[in-house]
């Protein structure tokens, strides 16, 4: 009876350790399966982008779309920002040489100076957003409603029955996008101007409080020197 007992207790924990090893080798594979999936860019998704933006390079287009997965947001973007930047580079899998490490540390001071090339690429493209923005009214005719602010309704995401339609409903979507990103960027420029204003005030205020301080003090040092007896 001890026999069988103990021979039950060793079935029962085996069958457990086996439980406990495969629920650990099963995990990893359960973890890769809960990876948000990529999103999906269709060919039709970054020809609407590429056929209102022609500079930008499909690559970029490519890449913002997985990112945003909308049109709209992509578009604004390009509005926003003058440009859409291109995908990471893969990164080599082999181990460098020395001679790749001597390449790499010269490749640093070419690293940061292409850092600063970007910073100050990206406070280009932030300046060139409003003349990239005009440039897109002027191409579109949107000229006229550009200067008395109109924006359009939002069209209806529609998919028409002939190709005539279509073509309309996504000419009327890119005035929209265009016309809505320009009044967006107007509304930005007014807020940083006011904030600008604001801060200058301020600071003319502060200075306006530190004259009048120093008069003040030069004031009262005058008139002490004129009350008090000159000795002998």
């Amino acid at each position: 009876m001890t026999d069988f007992v103990s021979i039950t207790v060793a079935i029962v924990i085996i069958f457990m350790v086996f439980r406990w090893l495969s629920g650990d080798a099963s995990q990893p594979s359960r973890q890769g399966n809960t990876r948000r999936p990529a999103r999906h860019v269709s060919p039709e998704m970054v020809e609407t982008v590429k056929s209102m933006f022609p500079h930008i390079p499909t690559a970029a287009i490519h890449y913002d779309l997985q990112k945003t997965g909308s049109v709209e947001l992509t578009c604004e973007n390009v509005l926003r920002d003058g440009t859409l930047p291109m995908p990471p580079s893969p990164r080599p899998t082999t181990p460098p040489s020395a001679s790749g490490s001597t390449i790499g540390r010269n490749g640093g001071v070419g690293s940061s100076t292409g850092a600063a090339g970007s910073s100050s690429s990206a406070t280009a493209s932030g300046s060139s957003s409003s003349s990239q923005n005009a440039s897109l009214v002027h191409r579109y005719g949107l000229t006229e409603q550009a200067s008395r602010n109109y924006v359009p309704d939002e069209p209806n995401k529609v998919w028409a029955d002939t190709a005539e339609k279509r073509q309309e409903i996504f000419k009327n979507r890119k005035e929209f996008m265009i016309l809505q990103a320009r009044k967006r960027m107007m509304e930005e420029q007014e807020r940083k101007k006011k904030k600008q204003q604001q801060e200058q005030e301020e600071e003319e205020g502060k200075e306006t409080k530190v004259n009048g301080a120093e008069a003040s003090q030069e004031a009262a040092s005058v008139i002490a020197a004129a009350t008090n007896p000159i000795s002998a």
